[in-house]
């Protein structure tokens, strides 16, 4: 999902005595293999990070390391650990914790991933067709990735609180099984950000809000002409968690640009009704089961039109020995799949690979 969610934190692990090296799960950490992880992630730790928070850290890392690599354990995962001990983010945010300052580390954003086959159920070839462009004849059937990554640009700014991040997310979407007209891109949307964040600890009917975000958003598919597409958002989000299940509500703010002159001037509003079809939030929810994670995203524009968009995503083990990859459905239904089709309705099932998850 280009998806908030990944940006969400939860609270460090609880504190692990110098002598227990025995996690949750029963599996044994030797004490070489976990101090040599300490010794050799602490120059990269966050710089508020306790010795007992990096020491869970390294465990989480060991403990993941020795799923993968052992026959008898093939069937434990960290998800089956008692609901009070392990809550659905704690895993992927302690380990963004151990590399914050890492600079030789970039940390995931967004997901990311790549859908060997995207179908669509109706191409849209209108932009084309009017800009006179090759891409007139598109193929139902696509491949679609994103690669999305944030760096810190400055942490704890109010005190131990308060991180600044640079983020950027490519969003690709490949007619590589077009050979008619040379398998080019369709479509490629660039969104930087940036992103203040700050991490949280206060429950409401049971579920802690663990971030609340401000953020800058610029999100634009780098054309020109008729087929250039861009909208700038001043965004909130803010996450909650409950166990395994997350969800964040994220509203924005579009900021307003001039009206176009003419077709395709580079000085005006590409898309001055975008709002209309994306909406004016998004919605995200998550929810993890062992080692499945099923999530939704709705958009909506809160308007008699009641456009925007619904995507429901499942992403998989798909060996035990394998920690990186996962297999990755999706399924998409409304308006705004990618920037050159915001105003155009769209059914669309995936079917891929996912590389950094939601947690």
């Amino acid at each position: 999902m280009a998806n908030r969610l990944l940006l969400a934190s939860g609270l460090l692990l609880s504190a692990v005595s110098t002598q227990a090296q025995t996690s949750a799960t029963d599996i044994t950490i030797p004490t070489p293999d976990l101090n040599a992880c300490l010794r050799s992630s602490v120059t990269g730790a966050a710089d508020d990070m306790s010795v007992e928070e990096l020491k869970a850290a390294c465990i989480i890392l060991l403990e993941k390391k020795v799923l993968s690599q052992s026959d008898e354990l093939e069937t434990q995962t960290i998800s089956e650990k008692p609901r009070n001990e392990r809550r659905a983010l704690n895993e992927r945010m302690t380990i963004e914790a151990l590399n914050r300052t890492n600079r030789f580390t970039l940390t995931p954003h967004r997901r990311n991933y790549i859908m060997l086959a995207s179908y669509k159920d109706d191409p849209n070839n209108e932009p084309y067709i009017a800009a006179d462009h090759q891409l007139q004849n598109l193929r139902h059937t696509e491949a679609e990735f994103q690669l999305s990554v944030k760096i810190l640009l400055r942490e704890g700014i109010f005190d131990d609180n308060g991180h600044l991040f640079l983020g950027y997310t490519n969003q690709a979407f490949w007619q590589v099984y077009n050979r008619d007209i040379s398998a080019p891109f369709r479509d490629t949307n660039h969104q930087p950000e940036l992103i203040l964040s700050f991490t949280n600890d206060w429950e409401i009917f049971g579920f802690r809000n663990v971030l609340n975000e401000g953020v800058i958003n610029h999100q634009s598919n780098g054309q020109s002409g008729e087929l250039s597409r861009s909208w700038n958002r001043v965004m909130f989000n803010t996450v909650f968690e409950r166990g395994n299940y997350v969800f964040a509500f994220t509203p924005w703010y579009r900021l307003p640009e001039d009206e176009e002159d003419y077709p395709g001037d580079p000085r005006g509003d590409d898309n001055p009704d975008i709002e209309k079809f994306m909406g004016n939030f998004e919605l995200n929810s998550a929810y993890k089961r062992k080692q499945n994670i099923f999530n939704v995203m709705l958009r909506n524009n809160l308007r008699s039109e009641n456009k925007g968009a619904v995507e429901l995503g499942w992403s998989f083990p798909v060996s035990q020995r394998s920690q990186t990859i996962r297999g990755y459905v999706k399924y998409f239904n409304g308006y705004g799949q990618s920037l050159i089709d915001y105003n155009d309705h769209s059914q669309v099932v995936a079917l891929g690979f996912i590389f950094t998850d939601l947690f």
